[in-house]
């Protein structure tokens, strides 16, 4: 008896072969679709003054400071991740004179070795804008040997925290919400400045008795986005 060999023929074969195709398209690796990321620049610069007058002793000051931070912004959904690059004080200068001036020496940035420090807590996307937190940390004032000694209040960004909210109720002008629209982030390059004038007066409490702490400052910052794709 003969046997005979049956072959699958065109349409069939065709079909089988367009199959395999369309399987392996659907498994083979997808074109990867670059994020953009952002380099992110704050540079911010305070002039300032403070005075401490008690019945043990008196003095006052004057400083400067220019602070600079940088860092990138990478999307994460709706919001950001920030990395943290470098920040440096380029600048730093404080001058403190007894009173009365016979009352002892003028102490200056070389007599302490602590300086500011600039430090940007998140930045995040709220209410259609992009909000970036900083804070600038002081150092503790008078520089002279003392019991009394309080941080120099420095200037530090809008925000809800105990110390962010005390620190805006004496801002006498200007605006320290550091924000930007967040559709300015589709541009290249966004640049935006900032400015406010900050003063308080406090009477507080020493072994010795009341002493009245003053302190004022003015607060310029510049934030910059560099879109990269």
């Amino acid at each position: 008896m003969r046997r005979e060999k049956r072959r699958i023929h065109g349409p069939l074969v065709r079909g089988a072969g367009l199959l395999l195709c369309l399987l392996a398209l659907a498994w083979a690796p997808r074109p990867y679709a670059p994020q953009p990321w952002w380099e992110v620049r704050l540079e911010l610069t305070v002039r300032g003054d403070y005075a401490v007058r008690g019945p043990a002793e008196s003095c006052s000051g004057e400083f400067e400071c220019r602070a600079r931070w940088e860092g990138t912004l990478e999307p994460d959904g709706d919001d950001f991740i920030l990395f943290h690059a470098r920040a440096d004080v380029p600048a730093w200068r404080i001058r403190e004179t007894p009173d009365p001036p016979d009352a002892g020496e003028v102490l200056t940035e070389l007599s302490v070795p602590a300086k500011p420090r600039l430090k940007v807590n998140y930045i995040i996307r709220q209410d259609e804008e992009v909000r970036v937190s900083f804070a600038l940390e002081g150092i503790d004032v008078p520089l002279r040997d003392s019991q009394g000694k309080f941080p120099l209040v420095m200037p530090r960004s809008k925000g809800s925290s105990a110390a962010e909210e005390e620190y805006g109720k004496c801002i006498s002008d200007g605006d320290n919400l550091i924000a930007v629209d967040d559709k300015g982030l589709e541009q290249k390059l966004l640049e935006k400045s900032f400015s406010w004038d900050w003063t308080r007066r406090r009477w507080t409490t020493r072994e010795a008795g009341a002493v009245l702490v003053t302190g004022s400052h003015k607060a310029d910052v510049k934030v910059t986005f560099i879109r990269h794709d």
